[in-house]
């Protein structure tokens, strides 16, 4: 009986002093914002920003005081971002790479928080050639027991402040859009010959003489491959022939060119938007051929012809048995030729062309060739093996 009695006591003691876990509510403890940011914080000239929290109950033990003792586990520190222009429409929150296990100097390299600031605006609407802006920024730091995040995962309290930034983020990688329509064909083999030019910044062009009724929906590569009509991209109504509009790419319809003349289309991938601008030159200069040329043979003397798909638009698929260096040229002649400065990869598909360029350098194997003679853009993609 002695012993018994003694090993309960030991088991309440142990109960007693043992912490007690509890999840906090949201917004149950402050964050601190820099002293600094009553002032305008300039995101590009400064190197970190220090922040300070409140500690997170977790739960105590009876046997401590609760600033001691909050729940024994670490805690682990985050601090999200978000971003508004008018303090009224604010993106979604950002979270920061950099994590802390001290709440009383959370500090923050500026460039992550220019990051997430970057991330916001573009979210909101803004290109990349209107930065550098100014926004009001709100943090909040985001508390969670280490090896725990999913259950134990609390907001702080949210601090404002205003800051300036550039452009932060990397370039966005372009992308492979295709095409399908009255021109060249309503089918994936169709579609392949026709390239959007990717432009920089999500937008991706295509110009040509189109006909002005249902001209074109926009399939991405994979869904080109698979004449996947779900994803295609399109317009709400369908033969819109406004000058510009929505995109949407769930149950999507033909767009229309506005007339049947020669147009450039482009669509802005990031806005789900696209709009048409009629050419002004609405007769450019005709070419029987246009073909690649280069030094698959010693005195560069051997064309291979490409097709014209649509008015302007040539494409053909060709294999190189070793590395080439080449050229565009029309007619079979050097009169009118075409280079750039350019290797082609996978990362680097695109480029414009320059009348009397450098000679294009491409590795051995197979690729999709496209060149536009009014815009003088091209592409070259590889196939994938």
């Amino acid at each position: 009986m002695f012993i018994a009695l003694v090993a309960f006591t030991a088991c309440s003691t142990d109960r007693d002093e043992n912490p007690t876990l509890s999840i906090p509510t949201n917004g149950s403890y402050a964050l601190y914002a820099p002293g600094i940011a009553i002032n305008t914080i300039d995101l590009n000239n400064s190197t970190s920003l220090t922040f300070k929290a409140d500690q997170p109950d977790y739960g105590h033990s009876e046997k401590y005081p609760v600033e001691l003792s909050s729940y024994a586990a670490h805690v682990t520190y985050l601090m999200e971002f978000a971003a508004s222009e008018d303090n009224e429409t604010w993106s979604s929150w950002q979270a920061t790479e950099t994590s802390n296990e001290n709440h009383l100097a959370i500090t923050i390299p500026t460039s992550e928080i220019a990051a997430a600031v970057t991330t916001g605006l573009v979210e909101l609407g803004r290109d990349e050639a209107e930065f550098p802006l100014r926004a009001w920024v709100k943090a909040r730091v985001r508390a969670f027991l280490n090896g725990l995040e999913e259950t134990t995962s609390v907001y702080s309290q949210e601090v404002l402040f205003p800051a300036y930034t550039a452009y932060v983020l990397p370039p966005l990688p372009s992308l492979q859009f295709y095409v399908v329509g009255a021109q060249p064909g309503w089918n994936g083999a169709a579609a392949q010959t026709a390239l959007l030019y990717p432009e920089g910044g999500d937008v991706y062009t295509y110009t040509t003489k189109f006909t002005g009724a249902w001209d074109l929906k926009i399939w991405a590569e994979e869904d080109m491959l698979t004449e996947n009509w779900d994803n295609a991209y399109g317009c709400i109504t369908d033969g819109d022939n406004s000058p510009s509009g929505a995109i949407i790419n769930a149950n999507a319809q033909a767009i229309s060119a506005p007339t049947a003349e020669y147009y450039t289309f482009a669509f802005d991938k990031h806005h789900m938007s696209y709009t048409w601008t009629k050419l002004e030159n609405q007769e450019p200069s005709e070419y029987n051929s246009i073909s690649l040329i280069g030094s698959w043979t010693d005195d560069w003397s051997q064309d291979v012809d490409m097709t014209q798909v649509t008015p302007h638009n040539w494409y053909v698929k060709h294999t190189f048995g070793s590395d080439v260096e080449f050229k565009f040229r029309a007619n079979h002649d050097w009169g009118t030729n075409w280079g750039a400065d350019w290797t082609v990869s996978s990362d680097a598909f695109a480029a414009i062309g320059v009348g009397g360029g450098a000679n294009i350098k491409c590795s051995k194997g197979t690729y999709h060739f496209y060149i536009n003679d009014i815009t003088s853009k091209m592409c070259v993609v590889p196939v994938a093996e």
